[in-house]
């Protein structure tokens, strides 16, 4: 184990010197892991008997990263809470951004009906400047704001840098026991009541996370429907149980994407994003996180942002089912996108 000093340099230096790493923090633990390694593509069935760190997009017919560990470090968390400086940002092209936003959801649900779809998860990519300054400062707010989601800082040279905190958990395989978690809706109070949009969206996500399981798992049972916290936000989630009979690759790709972050039914709904969405996700609502062996534990890369000098690009989206208000999910992704705007922020 290092100190944070040293821990901070390791970041800085390894992106200066273009070394593929990842650092990353289990959500409410209080130890901060980095892996740094050889960084290699990797296709989605290639999975299986792997022991290192993945990084994968959203369409799984694209290869994602994969870093062989060559060297582990772990440091204890410092978590603060008030930060001396602000991280001055700036958007671009908001209003724009807006009205496209908006019209597409609105063509979104209009397309519902005609091609058969349940939900489609309609995302978007909102812009910003921001002010130079260390990608461990970064980091070191984002674990900070978000102890208990999955944060991470992701570089290799064929990604560029990516930050995320992520609150839902794609799959862990333990010991021949799988853990999944369905995760939909979002409101900003507690004590805001769900509507009957909301709770049919989380209805989805459970129903096809488990219908998509069948095939490689037995004795699959979700547990009640619950209101967990996410940084400012709250969300509904279902826990999935199960024991799995099929191998790592084949239960990864029966879950990914999710109605969560594509929509239902899965191939149509993959289908109809590639081609009518005007942004690349790129690794925005694909996983990330480790495989040993025959065991794995991954996260769905939501709540994230790549960062390109001086840009921040900060990925966002919205559940879209017919009862969906396009202003209203505007507002959602605006939300959702303070999750990463509050680490350049004075708090």
């Amino acid at each position: 184990m290092i100190n944070e000093k040293e821990f901070i340099g390791l970041i800085d230096s390894n992106i200066k010197s273009k070394i593929p790493f990842v650092a990353y923090k289990f959500g409410n633990k209080d130890l901060v892991n980095c892996i740094v390694g050889n960084s290699t593509r990797i296709k989605s069935s290639e999975l299986d008997k792997k022991n290192g760190f993945i990084f994968m997009p959203f369409d799984s017919s694209e290869s994602g990263i994969y870093i062989e560990p060559q060297k582990k470090i772990i440091t204890k968390a410092i978590f603060q809470s008030v930060f001396n400086n602000t991280i001055n940002h700036t958007h671009t092209n908001f209003q724009n951004k807006k009205i496209e936003y908006i019209s597409y959801v609105s063509q979104v649900i209009k397309n519902l009906k005609k091609y058969k779809l349940r939900k489609i998860v309609a995302s978007t990519c909102l812009e910003y400047n921001i002010q130079d300054v260390s990608k461990s400062e970064i980091f070191m707010r984002l674990i900070s704001l978000n102890p208990s989601a999955f944060s991470y800082l992701f570089f290799s040279e064929e990604s560029g840098v990516w930050i995320g905190a992520s609150p839902e958990q794609l799959v862990e395989i333990t010991k021949n026991k799988l853990t999944a978690h369905a995760l939909a809706a979002t409101k900003i109070s507690y004590h805001q009541k769900w509507s009957s949009k909301e709770l049919n969206e989380q209805q989805i996500v459970l129903n096809g996370m488990i219908n998509n399981l069948a095939k490689y798992c037995n004795e699959i049972s979700s547990s009640k429907l619950q209101t967990v916290s996410a940084a400012n936000l709250f969300h509904l989630r279902n826990s999935i149980s199960a024991r799995p009979i099929g191998k790592i690759s084949e239960i990864i790709n029966s879950l990914h994407p999710t109605p969560a972050v594509a929509g239902s039914p899965k191939q149509s709904s993959i289908e109809y994003i590639l081609k009518n969405e005007k942004n690349n996700r790129e690794y925005y609502t694909g996983y990330l996180g480790i495989l040993k062996e025959d065991d794995c534990n991954l996260f769905v890369n939501i709540r994230c942002a790549q960062i390109i000098g001086n840009k921040l690009k900060v990925f966002v989206g919205a559940g879209i089912t017919p009862e969906s208000v396009p202003e209203n999910e505007w507002d959602e992704i605006l939300e959702k996108s303070k999750t990463i705007l509050r680490i350049f922020s004075s708090c």
